[in-house]
């Protein structure tokens, strides 16, 4: 799953993936979330792509908490960047 959104002038790719890095017990699905911050149809190299997660070591457990997480997360990013450039 992959959603755009516009934020200050920069486009918030979130692509959610699922996880492959730590075995989850049988049934269950973790989802981890890829986000590129572009602008101009260019990555912002300062900090795109990003690797999006609950905690160093978790997934998230749900494409939708993994989405929102993500979204939330590149927007204060790029809130912190604008505010931080001269």
């Amino acid at each position: 799953m992959i959603r755009s959104y516009n934020h200050k002038g920069f486009v918030l790719e979130v692509a959610i993936e699922t996880s492959c890095r730590l075995v989850p017990p049988p049934g269950a699905v973790h989802y981890l979330a890829i986000v590129t911050i572009s602008r101009s149809g260019r990555p912002v190299t300062a900090f795109s792509p990003l690797c999006i997660d609950r905690a160093r070591y978790a997934n998230f457990v749900s494409a939708e908490d993994a989405l929102m997480s993500a979204h939330t997360a590149a927007r204060a990013f790029v809130d912190d960047w604008v505010r931080a450039a001269p």
